[in-house]
C-alpha cells in the first residue's frame, strides 16, 4: 500500500472504487483508503505523530480547526464528506482507513524541525546563557550547555537513551529561566514547565 499516490479527481476516484452487485458504492476498507489516498482534499492530510502518538490533521480541509489533532468534531465532518461525495457511511471503516493511512504518513515534528536546520557558522551555544540569562561566559556554562543540548536532541532522536545530565539555572523568579527553555522549544506545544505532565 502507498499513501502517497498522486491525487485524481473526485470523478476518476467514484469510478475506480469497488461496488456491490446492485451497483452502489462498496462499504470496504480498500474503498475508504483509495479515497483518503488519492482525494484531492483528503491525499496526505492524515499522519501519525510519533512525538504525541495521536492521529493529526496537517493540512487544511475545507473546516476551520483549531488543533492539528484529530478530534470528535473533525470526524464528523469527515463522515460527512465522506457520504456525500463518495457515498461511504460505515464509521468503523472509515476509522480503520483513518488509521492506516495515519500509519503509512508517519511524522516526529522536532525530529523534522531538528532535520531541516543549517548551521550558518555562527556559534552560539558559547554565549547563549550570557545572552538570555546573564550567566558567566566561561567554558563550564558552554560544556554544560552544549552537553544539555545533545542529551536533548539525542532524547528526539532516540527515546529512552542514556542522558544524565541535569541543565540547573539558578536565579530569582522573573529571571528568564522558563522564558529561556521556552524560546528553546520553539514552539509552546513542545515547551512545558508543569511536572504533572
Amino acid at each position: 500500500m502507498n499513501a502517497m499516490q498522486p491525487p485524481q479527481s473526485i470523478e476518476e476516484i467514484k469510478a475506480g472504487l469497488e461496488t456491490t452487485e446492485k451497483g452502489g458504492v462498496r462499504q470496504s476498507i480498500r474503498n475508504c483508503l483509495t479515497v483518503f489516498q488519492r482525494d484531492p482534499l483528503l491525499s496526505g492530510a492524515i499522519a501519525y505523530n510519533i512525538l504525541t502518538d495521536r492521529k493529526d490533521i496537517i493540512k487544511p480541509i475545507g473546516f476551520h480547526r483549531d488543533s492539528t489533532a484529530l478530534n470528535d468534531t473533525d470526524m464528523k465532518y469527515l463522515l460527512l464528506y465522506l457520504e456525500e461525495t463518495y457515498g461511504l457511511t460505515n464509521e468503523k471503516k472509515i476509522d480503520n482507513a483513518i488509521g492506516i493511512v495515519a500509519n503509512e504518513n508517519k511524522y516526529h515534528p522536532i525530529r523534522d524541525y531538528l532535520n531541516t536546520l543549517v548551521w550558518d557558522g555562527t556559534e552560539r551555544i558559547r554565549f547563549c546563557l550570557r545572552h538570555f540569562l546573564g550567566a558567566d561566559a566561561d567554558d563550564y556554562t558552554y560544556e554544560a550547555l552544549k552537553l544539555f543540548l545533545l542529551g536533548a536532541i539525542s532524547r528526539a532522536f532516540q527515546p529512552g537513551c542514556k542522558f544524565e545530565i541535569m541543565l540547573c539555572l539558578v536565579g530569582g523568579q522573573g529571571a528568564g529561566k522558563s522564558t529561556f527553555f521556552r524560546l528553546l522549544a520553539v514552539r509552546d506545544e513542545w515547551f512545558s514547565d508543569d511536572l504533572r505532565k
